[in-house]
């Protein structure tokens, strides 16, 4: 295997190119978790006097301009910062970024420009905050934390100083300092540059190259050839529709394991190796599912029309997705890992209120329902495997058409206003290109479930198309279609 923090470091790529929400620190950009911070190179000591020489003298002199108490005289002066503000941020944003229009826009006429001036620097500051380092978030902070209460124009011990303008101009100074660290800190300064759909791009290019390099590393699995070899070996038993022989793993009561070596029944193939820790979470997820719809088996819950409670099923669903959520590598229906207990609470409670006329269950009736939700929780249920079988039926009809039509390269305008998938009974909506009602499967009816649903067809779609996207050349098409270049 190859070291433990290389693997770590592609898997965050892989992450932030797959599931940026999840990666992405609160606040923070692309560009922020692309941006590194070496530690700036020490000037020589001749070097560092001159410089020191030179930039206070251009800082005192624009600190002179901005204390004139006319601005006639200011704003010539704040042109001229604004300008070179521009130049130090160009190379950090895109080019039609609103910072940067409006520092190269004419100064508005205006009695106050010191004030409109403090305005775009806090402004300036916390799109810098956007796009920086985390490391970097103190030094932004601290600028920030000196502008939340600006000192007046004019002090009363020294008339003839301006408080306010000594604070702008150290302002300006510290930011555009601040900004030749942001660039240094940049992998490649043109990123800043690039939009965030554009970063997004290369980011997910650089994770599919990065991908197959470690996949084919001979600490891993070594060549093309052995990977297309053990690829073929798992889809033996389904011909060439791999979705096909993926969802069956996923329906295994055993958990989906991705290791070189590894003689796990419900091992997946090397192509799979990056996007083995969200199938095994889907897979997961998938079990929880077929748990709620059995769940609801047992209790005679109201038609959603009528008037009553209707909570039953999104509180069984927030227990279950909790459970899902606190540990992804703990299998979902796992007795032990499941809180058996508050499910079964539940049923007891909606059996109670909708039974006619609401009454608490007997003690009879409370312990055999008790029972029911255990075995419920076990995969060797006969309703379980009943529920299991058309969930993964409906889930491959559903997978498939949306894959067909993506080979197809239907774009969205082309997809009709409304549409019907065979049995789904799922509504096109032309403006996404995916359903905006969820598949439809008997015996997972309510919204609740059916949301779930489609959360769990778009998690696995996108994981097909980004597994065809890298190992495609390795992938063979599904039946009548060609094979990808």
């Amino acid at each position: 295997m190859l070291p433990r923090e290389l693997l770590q470091q592609a898997f965050f790529l892989h992450a932030l190119a797959t599931h940026p929400a999840r990666v992405l620190p609160p606040g923070k950009s692309l560009l922020a978790m692309m941006a590194r911070a070496p530690p700036p190179s020490e000037p020589s000591g001749l070097h560092a006097r001159v410089e020191h020489a030179v930039h206070r003298a251009f800082w005192d002199e624009a600190l002179s301009s901005l204390s004139s108490p006319s601005p006639a005289v200011q704003l010539p002066r704040l042109k001229l910062l604004y300008t070179d503000l521009r130049d130090a941020l160009a190379p950090l944003f895109p080019p039609q970024h609103p910072i940067l229009l409006t520092l190269a826009a004419p100064l508005p006429p205006t009695s106050s420009p010191l004030h409109s001036t403090l305005a775009l620097l806090n402004d300036v500051l916390h799109a810098l905050r956007q796009r920086c380092a985390p490391v970097r978030d103190p030094d932004i902070d601290a600028i920030l934390a000196s502008l939340a209460s600006p000192p007046p124009q004019t002090s009363p011990a020294a008339p003839s100083e301006n408080p306010l303008a000594g604070l702008i101009t150290t302002t300006f100074r510290d930011t555009i300092s601040l900004a030749d660290v942001l660039k240094r800190d940049l992998t490649n300064t043109l990123l800043g540059a690039m939009s965030e759909a554009q970063l997004a791009d290369v980011i997910r290019q650089q994770a599919r190259t990065r991908e197959r390099e470690l996949v084919l590393d001979p600490a891993m699995w070594g060549s093309e050839a052995n990977t297309t070899d053990q690829w073929r070996s798992w889809i033996a038993d389904d011909g060439a529709v791999w979705t096909s022989r993926l969802l069956r793993a996923l329906a295994s009561s055993t958990p989906v394991t991705c290791h070189p070596d590894d003689p796990h029944p419900n091992s997946l193939p090397p192509q799979l190796f990056f996007t083995h820790p969200t199938l095994l979470h889907l897979q997961n997820y998938l079990q929880a599912l077929v748990v709620a719809a059995s769940l609801k088996s047992l209790v005679r819950l109201p038609d959603p029309s009528q008037p009553g409670p209707q909570d039953f099923m999104p509180r069984v669903w927030a227990l279950l997705k909790s459970e899902i959520d606190r540990d992804e590598h703990a299998h979902a229906v796992d007795p032990d890992a499941t809180k058996l207990v508050n499910l079964a609470d539940e049923v007891v409670r909606a059996r109670r209120l909708f039974s006619a006329p609401p009454a608490l269950p007997g003690a009879d009736e409370d312990k055999d329902l008790r029972a029911a939700v255990e075995r419920t929780l076990r995969l060797q249920d006969p309703v379980f495997a009943l529920l299991q079988g058309r969930l993964v039926r409906a889930l491959e009809q559903e997978v498939g058409e949306r894959r067909r039509r993506r080979r197809r390269g239907l774009s969205v305008g082309a997809i009709p206003e409304t549409m019907r998938t065979g049995r789904s009974g799922a509504t096109f909506n032309s403006a996404r290109g995916t359903p905006s009602v969820a598949v439809l499967v008997k015996g997972f009816e309510g919204e609740v479930l059916a949301e779930a649903i489609e959360e769990a067809v778009q998690e696995l779609c996108a994981c097909v198309e980004w597994v065809e996207g890298v190992w495609g050349d390795t992938i063979p098409p599904p039946p009548n279609q060609p094979h990808s270049s």
